[in-house]
């Protein structure tokens, strides 16, 4: 058990995650200093105060070689999944529309989408809560940015890379490929079945990385608490370098020129796995790290 001196340098190394990552996120969902002049709008469809209640609505947005969307939000779910080439698709579902402010826009290929909710009433009497909940189409080959503050993010199938960033709720790739990066003020990270280079962080939850890492590729996982897994897919080579402050690390891999260290509360290993193509750097504040290989 950790000393009480150990808890407080972990929940200290939490709390600077958190509030890293809930800083840096805000100015997405206002679009006020992020990306100056990319919302000169073509289309808008905006909800803005008016009569309560729920809406759904589905939009199409036409783009050519290059799609890119790019999307800020407030409060609600992200599911981000492929589909026709040549067209960008957005479907939303509206809560206590009086009190959300949505627009989903096009500008070439770029298609943009934002949400800014609040909360109306009180906890003791009738308390109403903006939330809008995403689900866009996007062909194969997007380059996605995606930021939120609550709410999970999910992307199945995407292959062109991108950035995800998200204050508190999950995040979730499938069946992705390309150079993605970003991270979580709390909540955990899944990728499964991933085929490029990750670099992703969370101040609280876990990691776990199942796929491959494609070589010359520069990875990077990191949390402030919460344990980090590793499942390779067979034949994927890695160089590997991995340290945890208070935690075990558990190793299935045979490693080439290993060095493993523990000490009375943290753990480090470094080594090859195969031609080493692709490089990995793991930190781990508070929480453990099991490395394992998938048998195709």
């Amino acid at each position: 058990m950790p000393s009480a001196n150990q808890s407080a340098f972990i929940w200290s190394h939490s709390i600077q995650w958190i509030g890293r990552y809930l800083s840096s996120l805000a100015p997405l969902f206002r679009a006020r200093r992020i990306w100056p002049g990319l919302f000169a709008f073509v289309s808008i469809v905006s909800i803005a105060c008016g009569a309560g209640g729920d809406e759904t609505l589905e939009q199409w947005f036409q783009v050519g070689d290059s799609p890119r969307l790019v999307v800020g939000a407030d409060n609600g779910s992200v599911l981000v999944e492929t589909g026709l080439e040549g067209t960008i698709s957005v479907l939303s579902v509206v809560s206590n529309k009086d009190i959300v402010d949505f627009k989903a826009t096009a500008d070439g290929d770029v298609v943009t989408v934002r949400s800014v909710t609040s909360i109306s009433g009180s906890l003791i009497g009738g308390r109403a809560e903006g939330v809008v909940d995403l689900t866009i189409t996007v062909p194969p080959d997007t380059v996605i940015e995606i930021g939120t503050t609550v709410g999970p993010i999910t992307v199945k199938d995407v292959r062109a890379g991108g950035t995800i960033t998200n204050g508190t709720g999950s995040i979730e790739l499938r069946g992705v490929s390309g150079e993605y990066s970003g991270g979580v003020g709390a909540g955990d990270i899944r990728i499964v079945d991933g085929d490029g280079t990750f670099r992703f962080t969370t101040g609280v939850g876990s990691i776990m990385f199942d796929g491959v890492m494609v070589s010359g590729g520069s990875n990077e996982f990191e949390t402030g608490s919460g344990d980090v897994t590793v499942t390779f897919s067979e034949g994927v080579g890695v160089g590997i370098d991995a340290t945890t402050s208070t935690g075990t690390i558990s190793n299935e891999l045979t490693l080439v020129d290993e060095l493993f260290e523990t000490s009375s509360v943290g753990a480090h290993i470094s080594g090859t796995l195969r031609d080493g193509g692709a490089d990995l750097l793991i930190v781990v504040g508070a929480g453990s790290l099991e490395f394992g290989e998938r048998v195709n």
